[in-house]
């Protein structure tokens, strides 16, 4: 729990709430979502290919930005300290035999934006509605909506197997 209190812990903290409403939402829609949350390493670079809103997490702004035919649904909301920081944001898509061939470029997109980074992404299935979380350049299996908000706070709180060391060294 210390971890979790930690160093941005009370970010992760007010997000969590507005993610998970936002995530029940856009997964009983089925309206297809990618929600990158910011750890240790900055993501200024993926916030740069994409539309700046810095605004405070909440669910209907989450909610409005992925209705479908919106003008940012399409892509990625990165959040950063505690705010959306920018959407319609271009992720870098993991190798094809990262993912499941059935899930397709969402999940992969999900996958691409973990490997050398340590983030945490939320993936609805615009198909399905299921909700999947990635992080170290892995994909969870089907998240049951009630476990959610729990998993989202275990892999906020984990330790980055998968970090980029500093230096280039293991």
């Amino acid at each position: 729990q210390s971890r979790w209190l930690g160093r941005g812990g009370g970010q992760f903290a007010e997000s969590v709430p507005a993610i998970d409403e936002a995530v029940e939402f856009l997964s009983r829609n089925q309206f297809g979502a990618l929600i990158v949350i910011e750890r240790g390493v900055p993501l200024a670079d993926m916030v740069r290919t994409g539309v700046a809103i810095d605004s405070v997490v909440s669910a209907r702004l989450l909610e409005s930005i992925f209705w479908p035919n919106s003008p940012l649904h399409d892509l990625a909301v990165v959040v950063s300290n505690g705010r959306v920081a920018a959407a319609n944001v271009q992720l870098p898509i993991a190798e094809a035999s990262a993912v499941p061939a059935r899930l397709g470029s969402r999940h992969q997109a999900a996958v691409g934006a973990t490997v050398e980074t340590d983030a945490v992404v939320v993936v609805v299935s615009e198909q399905t509605g299921a909700i999947r979380i990635a992080r170290d350049g892995e994909l969870s299996d089907p998240i049951a909506y009630d476990d959610f908000a729990g998993a989202l706070r275990e892999a906020l709180a984990a330790e980055a197997d998968a970090a980029p060391a500093a230096g280039g060294e293991p």
